[in-house]
């Protein structure tokens, strides 16, 4: 912008260094048309744009009032070279102000551009937000709904526990209405069975090894059976015959510390003692299930099973080979383990249930017993020291026991489910 001085000799003459010095023109560096941002705040923007064409509206007006003084004051106040120099310098200024209106002009429209640009990425946020915001009610109603749901499981979870603490109880009282299959009996007791055979027939025995009067009368085949029985009577005398409640040793504290009979010896007193009275046989089999029952609660680290074994292997010791080596006692010491196992699942098996079941034998050992009083209960399988032939009517002993089902529970009914397997005497 050219700057001229004032001429002080002509008074009331325009200044037109006092125009350019009234305005305040933002300025802009040589060549350089364009308009730089400096803040991208809409409102400083908006601010900005206001004030450029606000200043170009001033220099505008300002321009006018002076254009109208020169007017004014005529070409007879005004010299030529003065005026020269005026309307030079007006031009000047117009031309600047257009141009600077061309560059507010030009800013307006980058600014509008900017400002379109600012307005969609703010309406694509709004709609990402609106978006987020929907996406977060609906996890917030899922979970809502997820919550429910769970609080309703937990509800019926424990609903089912509590119906599976009452069902319990009932299948505690009536598990015992046991109805337990006959064949599952029946199975386990055949098994044991034949245990008890394969034990007898090891080739770890030598026979001839005992006195010859002990058994020197007898045959291989006899000495073998004779065998087979002392297993079963084992069976019979240390868990068949007894009054078991429990395969473990009860672990407990004793309410009487100066008590010292076991617990399980009192119940087996007890029992006997309401058998002797004649008790209603429905009602102690209650009361012997729900002893079982809780006296299961009480289990302690020793099973009992454990000790039945040994001492039915100490008394086949002495008919043990001296040839037969460790390997092969180990395999005989496994049998008896293996047949006292059953054994013990077997009678707490028939004891848990109202059935009535039960291992019995004639009672050949306290009077003599004859097959056609017994015909019902025993099976003939053979003639201790003869043939077929040969045989009496008169039972020498059992080789195994009868399982007999009694009739204690309503609707069931009584009956030998395995007669006893004998052996006869010669005539």
């Amino acid at each position: 912008m050219v700057t001229v001085q004032d001429d002080t000799t002509k008074p009331g003459a325009p200044s037109v260094a006092r125009l350019s010095r009234d305005v305040n023109v933002p300025k802009t560096a040589p060549g350089n048309t364009g308009m730089r941002l400096v803040d991208h705040n809409p409102n400083a923007i908006i601010a900005g744009v206001q004030m450029i064409f606000g200043t170009v509206d001033k220099g505008r007006q300002i321009m006018n009032n002076r254009l109208g003084n020169l007017a004014d004051s005529g070409p007879n106040n005004i010299s030529g070279s003065y005026q020269r120099q005026s309307y030079q310098q007006l031009r000047n200024d117009a031309e600047h102000w257009r141009t600077e209106h061309g560059k507010a002009i030009q800013y307006s429209k980058i600014l509008n551009v900017g400002l379109e640009q600012k307005e969609k990425q703010l309406r694509e946020t709004q709609n990402q937000l609106h978006t987020i915001i929907q996406q977060n009610e609906s996890l917030a109603k899922d979970l809502a709904e997820k919550d429910d749901r769970f609080r309703e499981t937990c509800t019926q979870l424990s609903m089912a526990r509590e119906k599976e603490t009452v069902m319990r109880a009932i299948l505690l009282e009536n598990t015992s209405t046991n109805r337990v299959n006959d064949d599952e009996i029946k199975d386990k007791f055949l098994s044991i069975r034949q245990k008890a055979q394969a034990i007898s027939n090891s080739s770890a025995y030598d026979l001839e090894i005992l006195d010859p009067t002990v058994w020197g009368h007898l045959t291989v085949k006899d000495r073998r059976n004779r065998m087979m029985a002392h297993i079963f009577d084992l069976l019979q005398y240390r868990i068949f015959d007894n009054k078991v409640f429990c395969q473990y040793e009860p672990t407990h504290d004793s309410c009487d510390p100066s008590c010292s009979l076991a617990m399980e010896a009192w119940l087996a007193h007890i029992e006997a003692t309401f058998e002797h009275n004649n008790i209603n046989k429905a009602l102690l089999a209650n009361w012997r299930v729900a002893t079982i029952d809780c006296l299961s609660e009480l289990i302690g680290p020793s099973p009992r099973r454990r000790m039945v074994a040994p001492a039915m292997f100490a008394h086949f010791v002495p008919v043990i080979s001296p040839k037969s080596g460790t390997k092969q006692q180990g395999e005989l010491q496994k049998q008896f383990q293996s047949i006292c196992d059953e054994a013990w699942d077997l009678a707490i098996l028939m004891r848990r249930s109202r059935e009535g079941y039960k291992c019995i034998v004639p009672p050949t050992g306290r009077s003599k017993c004859f097959i056609n009083a017994y015909e019902t209960l025993v099976e003939p399988i053979t003639v201790e020291g003869g043939k077929n032939e040969d045989r009496s009517d008169e039972i020498a002993y059992s080789l195994f026991g009868a399982l007999v089902k009694g009739a204690n529970h309503e609707g069931s009914k009584g009956g030998v489910l395995e007669k006893a397997q004998v052996v006869l005497k010669r005539r």
